[in-house]
């Protein structure tokens, strides 16, 4: 089976020569300013303005509704009303810079994901806005969860160009799935014009080429997104598949091998290998995978979740309520109410 490595997805259009895709809509600054005009500070006019964003129609809010089906600009989320983090993180800095308040772009290191899509497999990342208040060091960042929050995450700053050109990966990958694959290549090539030293165009260059049979240029691609990132397992194995396919096995392992040194200290990864060990019942490597995700993020509550199913699969409910405590632990607020209702059943509290 083939399987072709994707990054940052987070019916796509490709935009012609000259359009922005941080244009903001006209309507925005009116929109900004009367949902904060009232407010003193900062960090009180940034809080309302991503409440205003996700309030409904008929409270003067947006309205907006999460898509990652596809990567709108700021104009066309404001039409449509949808928006996946990355738009609606280009939206709100948008909404920002009305307000004459400098917020930036940044990725947070501590969310992503690995998932298969029948043979594609993509690794989605997670845009946000970071704001400086008050002294240098103190940052709100705006995650669109959706809430403002001291910065708890570990966030690596984005120049414009960089989320300039992920926003033309993304639109790639989405032609891409749509076979649309002469289109896909444009926007992957203005992803690399905009910024030639992002790894992410290089390797959606080449899953795009490769799908038009252009082998060469794909390994050539690949072979770039690897010297621009080499930490990034996603050139790794789309490397290891072409090569496999050619039947350049000695090659093939060798890129499978550093691949896999490189994604290790990954805890989403380890729990995507954790997820497809379940779905064919190897439950001791499920095990192993989720303990090393664990390990390397303590704090992520799917994780523990996930620890409680394997252990229920091998009989092992007491270590599959400690697991749902701990998942409880780490969940968001307004989750902890149903890992009280997952806890209360597994004990025998109610009934099943």
């Amino acid at each position: 089976m083939r399987l072709r490595i994707l990054a940052f997805l987070c019916c796509a259009a490709l935009l012609t020569a000259g359009e922005d895709p941080f244009e903001a809509p006209p309507e925005l600054q009116a929109f900004a300013r009367q949902h904060t005009l009232i407010q003193m500070g900062v960090r009180a006019k940034l809080d309302y303005l991503v409440k205003a964003f996700f309030a409904p129609e008929s409270e003067g809010g947006l309205g907006i509704t999460y898509d990652n089906a596809y990567t709108r600009t700021p104009v066309e989320a404001w039409r449509d009303r949808k928006a996946n983090c990355l738009t609606l993180t280009m939206l709100y800095v948008a909404a920002c810079k009305q307000l004459d308040i400098n917020a930036r772009y940044g990725e947070s290191l501590r969310v992503s994901r690995w998932r298969r899509l029948g043979t594609t497999v993509r690794y989605e990342r997670h845009v946000v806005a970071v704001i400086q208040v008050g002294l240098v060091g103190q940052e709100l960042v705006a995650d669109f969860l959706p809430e403002v929050h001291q910065q708890s995450q570990m966030i690596a700053l984005l120049s414009p160009e960089r989320v300039r050109a992920l926003f033309h990966s993304n639109r790639a990958v989405e032609l891409l799935a749509e076979n649309r694959s002469e289109e896909a290549l444009q926007s992957a090539r203005q992803a690399i014009a905009v910024d030639p030293g992002t790894g992410v165009g290089w390797n959606i260059l080449g899953v795009v080429q490769r799908s038009l049979g252009q082998e060469a240029e794909a390994e050539h691609a690949f072979l770039q997104a690897l010297a621009k990132d080499p930490k990034d397992g996603a050139p790794y194995g789309n490397m290891e598949n072409l090569l496999r396919a050619q039947g350049r096995e000695a090659e093939a392992q060798s890129y499978r091998d550093r691949g896999m040194e490189a994604r290790k200290k990954d805890p989403f990864f380890n729990a995507f290998l954790a997820e497809e060990a379940m779905q064919v019942g190897l439950w001791d490597e499920a095990q192993k995978r989720i303990k090393q995700a664990i390990s390397l993020l303590p704090r992520e509550s799917d994780f523990y979740l996930m620890q409680a199913r394997v252990n229920l699969a091998q009989g092992q409910r007491k270590a599959a309520i400690k697991a749902l405590e701990n998942a409880r632990k780490w969940a968001l607020p307004d989750m902890q109410a149903l890992y009280d209702t997952k806890l209360a059943l597994l004990r025998g509290e109610i009934p099943a």
